[in-house]
């Protein structure tokens, strides 16, 4: 029993404190994730659309940087965006010289969003000294573009101003880090305010 006891504690131990990050370090991180909710909830359409010519999506993606300010705590930047494109065709009928003609009409559609947030991460212990796992907190910008070209003629030009109720943005997550080197690492995370799930490529120096 005594042994048994002593293995539990050791391993607890190894639980407790395996990390790969400590007070000090720097982390540079690009990332992609999704969905793009964007294309769920798209302002265009136009009156009449008979068919899509195209779309260009950009998922929720950016950059981080943070700062070990200790072992157990991390503060620094995310700067995340996203946007959809799309373009299609519209007709409608116009009465011309005793006849109806139909007319066809050009739309492309943009909707796109900028965060800019305070982010501050929260370690958590693991069993490993080549992981990091953390919950993740950020709080900042909420700016938002919406525009509409009709046959190439910006119609709609339209902004935080207008676009969005609260100015703010945040993000609660739940993250990991494997370092593959002491420098690089490939990770993920789930959460909500942002990507629902994202794969990220982290540089610690």
């Amino acid at each position: 029993m005594k042994k048994v006891l002593v293995v539990l504690f050791m391993s607890m131990c190894g639980f407790s404190f395996g990390q790969a990050s400590f007070q000090g370090d720097q982390l540079l991180e690009v990332y992609a994730g999704g969905p793009n909710f964007m294309k769920f909830n798209y302002f265009g359409g136009g009156p009449n659309a008979i068919g899509t010519i195209g779309s260009t999506s950009i998922p929720p993606s950016g950059m981080k940087y943070s700062y070990m300010i200790s072992n157990d705590m991390s503060i620094g930047l995310d700067v995340m965006y996203n946007s959809y494109r799309q373009s299609y065709l519209s007709t409608d009928t116009v009465f011309v010289d005793t006849a109806w003609t139909y007319v066809s009409t050009n739309y492309q559609d943009l909707k796109s969003r900028l965060r800019i947030q305070a982010r501050f991460n929260f370690m958590l212990p693991t069993s490993s000294a080549n992981v990091d796992s953390y919950i993740g907190l950020a709080i900042g910008t909420n700016n938002r573009w919406q525009k509409q070209w009709v046959n190439d003629l910006l119609t709609v030009n339209a902004n935080s101003s207008t676009l969005v109720t609260v100015p703010v943005s945040a993000r609660l997550c739940y993250g990991f880090r494997y370092f593959f080197n002491y420098n690089m690492s490939i990770g993920a995370e789930v959460g909500l305010g942002g990507p629902l799930f994202s794969a990220q490529f982290s540089y610690k120096f």
